[in-house]
């Protein structure tokens, strides 16, 4: 007895599924612009049209690929939240660590990620702002709050929100310059135990500067005295 052939629904689904990965190889390859439609349907066996019909142009493919690829990381691992319980100096230290985790040894599980991201640094498209406003900007605006409950403040401020670029710049620095870190030594974490080391070391310098600041700020305003 025979099969009945798929669907046309069926197959449209498998056809956009089939653009979708080889774009994002592609993608991952040689960036946006010179990635060509070309290439990317030669590898999904379809033709440009079908971009068109699916996406309405290279410029919307990229956009499918590049932000479903970022939320899906997402999903997968949860950023750290104040919402979870727990002492604003605990959930700073599982940030610092959930970060690290990612920098050093998640993001390289999945090279089409971190691939595409390093192209987005270097020729930013208007992708990027989306990235930013829909997934970027709320991970940034927790680790703003945190910072604020450790210190005690009623309101993120604007010195909250220069640390937590300090502190994103400490934990993406064995990233970025991994190079330099491993030839000036200690070599850059390669197991989740080292990871959680330095972690805990960053956490540690972090917190007794933040500490120090609540301290500072908690302190009156010296008043002079007048002259009878």
């Amino acid at each position: 007895m025979f099969k009945s052939a798929p669907s046309r629904e069926h197959d449209a689904e498998a056809r956009r599924e089939r653009l979708l990965k080889a774009a994002a190889a592609v993608f991952a390859k040689d960036g946006f612009e010179k990635a060509s439609l070309r290439a990317i349907c030669l590898k999904a066996k379809a033709n440009v049209a079908a971009v068109k019909y699916y996406f309405g142009s290279k410029d919307g493919l990229y956009r499918e690929v590049f932000l479903s690829i970022c939320q899906e990381s997402m999903k997968e691992d949860a950023p750290v939240t104040l919402a979870e319980g727990g002492s604003p100096e605990e959930t700073l230290r599982r940030w610092i660590h959930y970060l690290l985790d990612h920098a050093l040894l998640k993001r390289t599980k999945n090279p089409v990620m971190s691939q595409i991201m390093a192209h987005e640094m270097r020729e930013p498209t208007p992708c990027l702002n989306e990235f930013i406003k829909l997934i970027f900007r709320p991970f940034h605006q927790e680790l703003e709050r945190i910072i604020a409950a450790v210190m005690g403040r009623r309101a993120v401020d604007e010195d909250c929100v220069l640390y937590c670029h300090h502190i994103i710049g400490l934990c993406l620095h064995y990233d970025h310059c991994r190079v330099f870190v491993d030839r000036l030594g200690p070599p850059v974490p390669k197991t989740e135990t080292e990871v959680l080391r330095l972690a805990d070391n960053i956490a540690d310098f972090v917190l007794g500067a933040l500490v120090s600041r609540r301290a500072t700020k908690s302190k009156p305003a010296s008043r002079s005295k007048k002259k009878p």
